[in-house]
């Protein structure tokens, strides 16, 4: 009997090697650091920077713009009036200034104080109504 359970270990030995070694190197193929799965998240992660990369030329292309306009060669008045309200926060005599606060809830045109909320997205009415003019 314990030649045959012998004969048979013999027999099925190499198989059993053979077969562990496979699942060994397969293993790794799938879940090394250089398998599957890494090869997969690599090529996630280089869609990312991808698309990171396109922001930030496009950021730079509008940039580039930008400086071109304000070269002395081509200044551009309209742009130099723009950077000198936004930056300085100064306006022209002729402009109308208004102020309102931000978080208050913006209501639509017309509605009385007992009306309810007008939907989000309408337009806040910041000039009084105007008298019509006649001539």
């Amino acid at each position: 009997m314990q030649r045959d359970i012998t004969r048979r270990l013999r027999q099925i030995a190499p198989q059993i090697f053979w077969g562990c070694l496979v699942s060994y190197f397969a293993f790794h193929a799938v879940q090394g650091d250089r398998g599957v799965v890494a090869w997969l998240q690599m090529r996630q992660q280089l869609a990312q920077l991808d698309q990171q990369l396109d922001a930030a030329q496009h950021e730079r292309m509008i940039l580039e713009r930008q400086v071109a306009l304000m070269r002395p060669q081509s200044l551009d008045p309209d742009m130099l009036d723009e950077q000198v309200r936004r930056v300085l926060g100064f306006t022209d005599a002729r402009d109308r200034v208004e102020f309102y606060d931000a978080d208050a809830r913006i209501r639509a045109p017309g509605l009385d104080d007992g009306a309810p909320d007008a939907p989000a997205g309408d337009v806040l009415d910041v000039l009084p109504p105007q008298e019509p003019v006649t001539r």
